[in-house]
C-alpha cells in the first residue's frame, strides 16, 4: 500500500477490468486513481466462422445415416434429425455434445462400431467441428472411416467439403487475457462517475 495525503491508502487492486479512463474521487480530494498501464497481454483464439446443418435419417429401428450437409454460420449450426416415426428433433452443437460425451463415457467400446446416432453425429461434420471448437477434442477418437456413416458417396463427398470449408474458415484473433495493470495518480477535479 502506497501512503498518500493524511495517512490514507491507495490499494493495488489486482484483476480488475476498466473499460475507459478510471476516475475515482478519494476522500473528497482531489486525487483520483487513472489506469496507466502500458502494456496489456493478448492470446492469439482460434475461431471459426463457418459451422455446419447436419441432416441424418433413422433408415431402420436404430441405424441412422447422414443424408445431407450444408455450411451454414457457425452459430447456425445444427443437426435435424428424422426418426422412422416421422418425429424430428433438431439439435444444437451443446445437445449433441451431450449425445457423443454419454456414448463415449457409458459405451466406449461402441463409439465408432455402429450405425447409432451419436456415432452419426461424431463421424459426420457435426462431429468434426465440434472436434475444434469444444472440450474433449473429439478429433482424437473419430478413428474410423467417415463414410460409412453417410447414406451414399455423393453425401459423404459433399460432406467432406463441407468439412474442407469449415476448416478453412479457421481464423486466429487477439484477445486481451487479463486487465491492463497498475495505476497512477491523476489531479483532476471530476468526481466518481464521471469517467468516460
Amino acid at each position: 500500500m502506497t501512503p498518500i495525503k493524511n495517512n490514507t491508502f491507495i490499494r493495488k487492486v489486482k484483476d480488475i477490468t476498466i473499460g475507459g479512463a478510471l476516475a475515482v474521487t478519494l476522500l473528497g480530494s482531489s486525487i483520483a486513481l487513472q489506469s496507466c498501464g502500458s502494456s496489456s497481454r493478448t492470446e492469439q483464439e482460434e475461431v471459426y466462422t463457418l459451422g455446419v446443418r447436419t441432416y441424418i435419417a433413422e433408415m431402420e429401428k436404430g441405424v441412422f445415416k447422414i443424408m445431407d450437409e450444408e455450411e451454414v454460420p457457425v452459430d447456425s449450426s445444427q443437426a435435424i434429425v428424422t426418426y422412422l416415426d416421422g418425429k424430428r428433433d433438431t439439435l444444437s452443437p451443446q445437445a449433441v455434445k451431450s449425445l457423443i460425451d454419454h456414448e463415449v463415457r457409458n459405451n466406449p467400446h461402441e463409439v465408432g462400431q455402429g450405425p447409432n446416432l451419436s456415432n452419426a453425429l461424431l463421424y459426420g461434420g457435426m462431429g468434426y467441428l465440434l472436434a475444434r471448437t469444444m472440450s474433449p477434442n473429439y478429433g482424437s477418437i473419430r478413428n474410423q472411416p467417415p463414410a460409412g456413416f453417410y447414406q451414399n458417396p455423393t453425401a459423404y463427398q459433399k460432406g467432406t467439403g463441407v468439412q474442407e470449408k469449415i476448416g478453412n474458415s479457421r481464423t486466429m484473433v487477439s484477445r486481451p487475457t487479463g486487465a491492463r495493470n497498475g495505476f497512477m495518480r491523476s489531479s483532476t477535479g471530476r468526481g466518481a462517475g464521471a469517467a468516460s
